[in-house]
């Protein structure tokens, strides 16, 4: 059986060689795909988001916040305007993301003892830029009557740092762990791994079998003594080698081109690759052994690849998905290899720690298989 499958293997092997430009996208497209949606998603936070002030009160009090957020570079301050309209008008023609409004009896009222309302009018369209905008008012405004209350409890007699601890009895200090300069991109590099990895096996290995079909080997390849198991496993193990060459690719792309802590734990890290570039050419030969033709297969691998970018996780939190469509993530290999390879990556988890997912991925694999053997069997009954 193993002589069988090499011989396989040699003769897949062959065609892909063969193909020249298929054989180049095949080696440099994911390393360059890690490095695009890499510098896409890398960001991190929103810098620079445009705003404008409507000063109406042109006061010392409303200097010291107009000169406040100036300070903070995840906003932009654009200038002042002079009226309301103004500021509306730039937000509907999206000209600026927020706008905050000083009211017109700003210092009078803080000097009477009242309280005053500070208007922000925020670009509802844009989810990521206005809670950022909202965060840095907040925190100017919260800045200012801390301050304006130490220095009311000062003319009263009472020293600053007294005063400080009067009106701010509790405070918190924070310590964020595993990652603690939030970076984004570190969260979602499991996801730009996965996703690489998966678009080109996937794709690939559909094609496969239906490649046979149309060229009219395939029946040959039936009618001689090799089994339905034999040809499935000598067709996958090529494309599993060469995948071998793009895990190393893109772990080394993703540790030296973007920070991510790939050496801390490589074996299992290659272990967890290895185990889900096998499961997604399982699923690429389920879908290759039940389509008729090379473009039945694409269709196919794509319909099943976008669902897997939007529902997997490897982006986002799956908390953030609905209740009534996430338990559709977990029939994707790639939920579970993102957040295994994200405790790894992030928490330095070890095999104990993940082995639920290693379990889960390696079923993956046996029922993919098992499935497309089955079904290469009904269609060729």
């Amino acid at each position: 059986m193993l002589r069988v499958i090499w011989q396989m293997t040699k003769k897949e092997f062959r065609q892909v060689v063969r193909d020249r430009r298929s054989l180049v996208l095949i080696l440099v497209m994911p390393a360059l795909l890690t490095i695009l949606f890499g510098k896409a998603t890398g960001g991190g936070q929103l810098r620079g988001i445009p705003v404008v002030i409507l000063n109406q009160d042109n006061s010392p009090e409303s200097a010291v916040v107009t000169t406040a957020l100036k300070r903070y570079d995840e906003i932009r301050i654009l200038g002042t305007v002079g009226t309301l309209q103004d500021a509306q008008d730039m937000l509907a023609h999206g000209s600026t993301k927020g706008a905050v409004v000083i009211p017109r009896d700003f210092k009078h009222r803080i000097e009477s003892g009242e309280t005053v309302e500070v208007e922000l009018l925020l670009d509802g369209t844009d989810n990521a830029s206005a809670p950022i905008v909202e965060g840095v008012v907040r925190r100017v405004i919260a800045h200012y009557n801390r301050d304006h209350a130490i220095q009311d409890l000062s003319e009263r007699g009472v020293p600053p740092d007294r005063g400080l601890h009067l009106i701010r009895p509790v405070f918190i200090r924070s310590q964020i762990e595993y990652n603690p300069d939030l970076r984004y991109l570190t969260y979602i590099m499991p996801g730009v791994i996965g996703l690489t990895l998966q678009l080109l096996t996937v794709t690939l290995m559909a094609i496969s079998i239906p490649r046979e079909r149309e060229r009219g080997t395939l029946d040959q390849l039936l009618a001689s003594p090799i089994t339905r198991t034999e040809l499935i496993l000598g067709k996958l193990l090529p494309y599993f080698l060469i995948a071998l060459f793009n895990i190393a690719t893109i772990l080394y792309v993703a540790d030296r081109g973007f920070g991510i802590p790939i050496a801390n734990r490589l074996p299992l890290l290659l272990g967890l690759c290895a185990l889900f570039v096998l499961s997604s050419l399982a699923t690429g030969l389920l879908i290759s052994s039940i389509s008729r033709s090379q473009f039945q297969a694409v269709q196919l691998a794509v319909f099943y690849v976008l669902p897997v970018f939007m529902l997997s996780g490897a982006y986002a939190p799956i908390e953030l998905i609905p209740n009534y469509v996430r338990p559709i993530s977990y029939v994707f290999p790639l939920m579970y290899f993102a957040r295994a390879t994200r405790a790894v990556t992030l928490r330095g988890a070890d095999v104990i720690a993940v082995w639920k997912d290693l379990i889960i991925l390696a079923g993956f694999i046996v029922v993919y298989l098992y499935w497309a053997v089955v079904s290469l069997h009904k269609q060729s009954a």
